[in-house]
């Protein structure tokens, strides 16, 4: 089950209970009021940030306190920032999104794959190829979210971390029914929901990353686990 975690300069989330579960995530919750395929609606690059300043600062830290230095990272959804922080040494960092000249333009990718989530889950890699995995910002668009999280473990080595961190702003047409009308705290729930249905994830917790500066309408919060290790 989740826990709840506490980290630099925040506060604790418990999440609560009644969470949705694997058997009844039918495929009605992912329906989205624009269907059309997203290689459409992300043809055109979008050059923006999507979260202030203060969220960003929030999500670089819990990435520099929870990925070990020189490890190698799939940035998945990924568009022209990562939010990396600058000051935290990596091996390679690769991106995984819908615009090539998005994850052309991102200064902290090594490498790119365009390749789209929705239309095959399965992720163009080796097993136990990252000691990473992030989705910053996009795990709202995910029509396939579990059989996505399945690949994400399949991908990691045992013991790497995965980290999915949104905020409450979103392309609303492009958001499954499920997300949209959750609530913050039931966000939380979803994503750990995900995970756990994923299963061989351990350790899942959640945070609510800048409770203390963020502004009304910026909150930004995380859930992460890591790969259970064999035996």
């Amino acid at each position: 089950m989740l826990q709840s975690a506490e980290a630099a300069e925040t506060r604790q989330i418990r999440p609560s209970g009644g969470a949705a579960t694997q058997s009844n995530l039918g495929p009605e919750y992912f329906q989205r009021e624009d269907e059309e395929d997203d290689g459409v609606f992300y043809q055109s690059p979008r050059l923006v940030v999507h979260i202030d300043q203060g969220a960003i600062a929030a999500i670089s830290n819990l990435f520099k306190q929870q990925v070990p230095e020189n490890s190698e990272i799939l940035d998945l959804m990924s568009s022209w920032r990562t939010h990396w922080p600058a000051d935290h040494p990596k091996a390679k960092m690769v991106g995984l999104g819908l615009n090539q000249v998005e994850l052309m333009e991102n200064p902290d990718l090594d490498e790119f794959v365009v390749h789209d989530v929705n239309r095959n889950p399965e992720l163009p890699f080796e097993d136990d190829s990252f000691d990473a995995v992030l989705i910053t910002v996009s795990a709202q668009y995910l029509t396939k979210p579990i059989e996505t999280f399945a690949q994400v473990n399949r991908i990691l080595r045992p013991g790497g971390v995965f980290i999915v961190s949104f905020s409450n702003r979103m392309f609303a047409t492009k958001a499954v029914l499920i997300w949209r009308n959750s609530t913050d705290r039931g966000r939380v729930d979803l994503v750990g929901t995900y995970m756990e249905s994923a299963q061989n994830f351990e350790d899942i917790q959640a945070t609510f990353l800048n409770a203390q500066t963020s502004p009304p309408d910026d909150p930004m919060f995380a859930v992460y686990s890591r790969k259970a290790k064999t035996e």
